[in-house]
């Protein structure tokens, strides 16, 4: 898959520019939003290495022109959001206080080199990463902590445009924020078009509660964290799966089914098969299982990668996934 070389133009907006590196199927390759007005521009998250990081950038230049990047905003501290910040020097990087403190607890660019090069591939971990993050080149990445961190809302300008921000999480992680730019509405990972989503902090209420915030703003343009940007319709059907998803869960919990069972049996019943990456149900599952155990905090990423991965290696042929597509 070619890598986009021109940003889209958000319809309807007159400074508001769209870089949308992936469809469906696929990890790691998430939406940036790119604010360009008068003599300034932002960014909503930066991609996740800096061969991408560079793609974008040279993607924006028509637009861009000579201006500087002023503001960097991380929807939350996941890194196919926030590990190309380093190549945008001076610029202020935004992000909530718990995103600033969570952020100590993400898997950097060096654990994800490990995680993809001295995991055995024959293993289902191994074939799992190798498969869906061969093609990003992790030791290009850095981490880059915000500058400005808050809690509640936060407001910037940037020429003509009004940039609104705000927390709603956790949620997809902890310290999740949404933009509002006019009537466009970027979600973070609150919103996953087009797939099963992978939700790490949750419960699930809390991810209903954030999109339905969002809905509350009456966005004419949706533009979720992956996927094709929608609207508020389709934001809502998607509220509707993730009620879906809770109430099969708190089922299957209650009756004591494990969790590698409950997916089974979910999937066999064909639960919303259009959508992609149905082994990220154990990664969903997973974390309400816990919160419904009242377990506190939800299992750390690589136990729940461990699991998706593992559902997925042993339905190979059968599984709806695309391999990464980068291969370098």
């Amino acid at each position: 898959m070619d890598l986009p070389t021109r940003l889209t133009p958000v319809s309807g907006s007159d400074h508001l520019y769209l870089w949308s590196p992936g469809g469906a199927g696929l990890w790691g390759y998430a939406n940036c939003l790119w604010i360009i007005s008068g003599d300034e521009a932002a960014l909503v998250d930066t991609p996740y290495d800096r061969p991408m990081t560079e793609a974008m950038i040279a993607a924006a230049r028509p637009w861009l022109g000579d201006r500087p990047v002023r503001t960097v905003v991380n929807t939350h501290a996941n890194g196919d959001h926030s590990f190309g910040n380093h190549l945008f020097p001076g610029a202020e990087v935004v992000a909530t206080e718990a995103a600033r403190v969570h952020q100590h607890h993400e898997p950097t660019p060096a654990d994800m080199h490990a995680l993809l090069h001295a995991s055995p591939p024959d293993s289902p971990l191994g074939w799992y990463v190798r498969r869906h993050f061969g093609g990003f080149d992790f030791t290009s990445g850095r981490v880059t902590p915000a500058t400005t961190t808050f809690s509640g809302q936060h407001s910037f300008a940037v020429g003509d445009e009004e940039v609104h921000l705000y927390e709603v999480g956790p949620a997809h992680h902890d310290g999740d924020l949404v933009v509002r730019v006019g009537d466009v509405v970027c979600t973070g990972d609150i919103f996953f078009h087009g797939d099963h989503p992978a939700h790490w902090a949750g419960p699930l209420q809390n991810v209903i509660d954030a999109c339905e915030r969002v809905l509350g703003l009456d966005p004419r343009v949706v533009v979720p964290g992956h996927g094709e940007v929608t609207t508020a319709d389709e934001l809502a059907e998607h509220i509707g799966y993730l009620r879906a998803v809770q109430r099969e869960a708190r089922l299957r919990h209650e009756a004591g089914i494990p969790l590698e069972k409950a997916v089974d049996d979910l999937i066999g019943q064909s639960f919303y098969p259009q959508l992609g990456l149905p082994e990220r149900l154990m990664i969903v599952l997973g974390v309400e299982y816990a919160h419904l155990s009242g377990a506190g905090a939800a299992p750390g990423v690589v136990e729940l990668a461990g699991k998706a991965a593992a559902w997925s290696f042993g339905r190979r042929d059968g599984a709806r996934s695309r391999p990464c597509p980068r291969n370098r």
